[in-house]
């Protein structure tokens, strides 16, 4: 595979190994949650190895990341909604419901992170 990874692997040998659809499902979302490949999450398991910490990735949980996502949208609308608008008032209230949004999304995101607020 061109352009992935070094040109002098020292893990050359591949073992193989047979997983029903669910068993699949569930090594891969472990080793979503641990941020790791499943390769690692193998290695980690069966040599008692623990991983480098470089290698460790913080996983994300999805439902912030969806409620990330959605706020992100909340926001475009509100900012659209101020630019479009002609009445300074309603520029106004719609600009400062874009800034909340704003506040709630940085809250998201940190916490999506693994940091406090």
């Amino acid at each position: 595979m061109p352009g992935r990874g070094s040109e002098n692997r020292q893990r050359q040998i591949v073992l193989k190994a047979r997983f029903t659809e669910e068993e699949a499902a569930l090594i891969k979302a472990q080793a979503d949650r641990a941020g790791v490949s499943v390769a690692s999450l193998f290695r980690y398991a069966v040599l008692s190895q623990n991983p480098p910490p470089s290698s460790r990735t913080p996983p994300i949980d999805r439902v912030q990341a969806a409620q990330l996502i959605a706020a992100l949208g909340a926001v475009a609308t509100s900012l659209r909604e101020a630019a479009a608008c002609g009445d300074k008032r309603g520029a106004d209230a719609a600009l400062e419901a874009g800034l909340r949004d704003l506040a709630e999304l940085r809250t998201l995101a940190l916490e999506a992170m693994g940091r406090a607020p």
